[in-house]
């Protein structure tokens, strides 16, 4: 029997089918045999689970070459390089919620519903990543998609639609979150040494206020027509200091970009427009649109700035080239 499968399998010629119509067709043209050949072989010499396991990186890999989030484009460097703060904020926001899920509820609360089940992964995302185990955080990234995904039914069946609405900006913000670490190129993990120490300070920089604000009776940050001391929500905690803490990583990467520039400048025009009708920043909620939108001038000047200052110390440095 075994002599009967290996003859089978040496003279099959597998089409082209199923996860591989993913790909693009010029490159499905040219590889697709090949992929298909690749899974049947995994499928004869590790079964299901190796085959299920190699379907996902193909089908991950053809998603990316459509989306233009591989290692080669620009789109997937970018993403690349701000996976590590996107760890950071999310598994910061995380850490509030679940600090603050068995306290006793506030007014604010309203029909809130915690999850620890959408929170917990990203803590296993950020420790992973912070330890060099990009492949141990990119499961748990999955893990976290899962539970955002199991809290939504969860939040509708505890509080009915007013729970929905109140949980459902968080639990799509840590959803998109860990769509975008799983979308990074895997061939482009943040593991370096540079970025891990970005991960840990930012996660720091915007985890401890958030834990403390969210643990402790803050009036400043209670709101107005408030007149007894409240705890303030952790996402408007985090939306009043991640503009803060970002802004300078951000104009750093900018600044250092191929087209670092024109992006710099497209941020001013857009933060100034926005500052100007101030209509669209008035609907971010917690009232920090204007926030954000000032941090987002200061943000696109500061990278032209250090864009400048660099080539000025290149032109230095180098004085025969332009």
């Amino acid at each position: 029997m075994t002599e009967n499968r290996s003859g089978s399998t040496e003279g099959r010629s597998p089409r082209p089918g199923g996860v591989v119509r993913l790909y693009p067709a010029a490159y499905r043209r040219q590889h697709g045999a090949e992929i298909a050949a690749t899974l049947a072989d995994i499928a004869d010499a590790e079964g299901r689970w190796g085959v299920r396991r190699e379907t996902a990186a193909v089908a991950g890999h053809a998603l990316r070459m459509r989306t233009g989030l591989g290692s080669a484009r620009p789109a997937g460097r970018v993403l690349a390089g701000m996976t590590p703060y996107v760890v950071a904020v999310a598994a910061s926001l995380s850490a509030a919620l679940l600090a603050v899920w068995p306290l006793e509820p506030q007014a604010w609360d309203g029909e809130r519903t915690y999850t620890p089940l959408a929170y917990a992964p990203w803590l296993a995302v950020l420790g992973c990543l912070i330890a060099g185990r990009w492949t141990g955080a990119r499961i748990s990234a999955a893990g976290a998609l899962a539970g955002a995904a199991g809290s939504v039914p969860l939040a509708f069946w505890s509080g009915g639609q007013e729970g929905l609405s109140q949980n459902l900006p968080t639990l799509l913000g840590l959803a998109v979150a860990a769509t975008a670490v799983l979308a990074a190129p895997p061939d482009l993990p943040p593991t370096a040494p540079r970025a891990r120490r970005n991960a840990t300070l930012t996660a720091l920089a915007l985890g401890v206020p958030l834990l403390v604000a969210s643990t402790t009776v803050f009036q400043a940050l209670a709101g107005p027509g408030i007149v007894e001391s409240a705890r303030p929500e952790p996402v408007r905690v985090l939306l009043l200091f991640a503009p803060l803490v970002l802004a300078f990583p951000a104009a750093l990467g900018l600044a250092r970009s191929r087209h670092g520039g024109a992006v710099a400048a497209v941020v001013i025009v857009a933060a100034c427009a926005l500052i100007y009708e101030y209509g669209l920043l008035a609907s971010v909620p917690y009232g920090a649109g204007m926030l954000i939108g000032k941090v987002g001038l200061l943000t696109g000047l500061a990278a032209l700035l250090i864009r400048l200052a660099l080539r000025l110390r290149a032109t230095r440095e180098h004085p025969g080239t332009s």
